[in-house]
């Protein structure tokens, strides 16, 4: 069977592959993903469309605070202590799915808690697994080690990484901005 296979750290799609993907073969092919800002989801939907692919929405029991700020901090405290977040669902059937395309935005250099206990509680054994990563400029980190590591018996193939806006270089420069307007007053 032909996969996809992205390269990572291109930012290109690449239609042909895409079809030649779809064509390769009827098995299932599931794209999960976990997002906070958005970004991993818009590629999550055109990987979805392009390969007429299931797509599953990874989300945490109890949500991650809004608050940029206070989400690093928990963020931090769960890789810190290894904790795996609940996760509000799991996938019924990962079983009837051949390949897994899996979306993971980085935190802190790595794939962020929930993406490990989304590993943890879905047996990839024999499944192919691709990534697509997205980042703030710092790259993957540890990101390929926690996926072999928490799906030891999948296939781990090359996927497609894309640096998005960063938030906290966002909210930066916004503070920097509200300080130099002079409002009336």
């Amino acid at each position: 069977m032909t996969m996809l296979a992205l390269p990572l750290g291109t930012g290109s799609s690449r239609p042909a592959s895409a079809s030649s993907a779809r064509r390769a073969g009827s098995a299932k092919v599931l794209v999960a993903y976990y997002t906070r800002t958005g970004n991993t989801r818009v590629i999550a939907r055109q990987i979805s469309r392009a390969l007429q692919a299931d797509l599953f929405d990874i989300a945490t029991a109890d949500p991650y605070p809004e608050d940029y700020k206070q989400q690093v901090a928990v963020a931090e405290q769960q890789r810190e202590s290894g904790f795996e977040p609940p996760l509000a669902a799991t996938v019924p059937d990962i079983g009837s799915y051949q390949t897994l395309f899996l979306g993971i935005p980085i935190w802190g250099m790595t794939a962020p808690s929930v993406i490990r206990s989304f590993l943890s509680k879905h047996d990839l054994s024999g499944k192919t697994l691709v990534p697509f990563i997205t980042h703030g400029g710092y790259g993957i980190g540890q990101s390929l080690k926690v996926l072999a590591d928490h799906a030891p018996g999948a296939r781990l193939i090359e996927g497609f990484s894309k640096q998005c806006d960063q938030e906290r270089q966002t909210l930066e420069e916004v503070t920097g901005w509200l300080g130099r307007v002079e409002l009336p007053g």
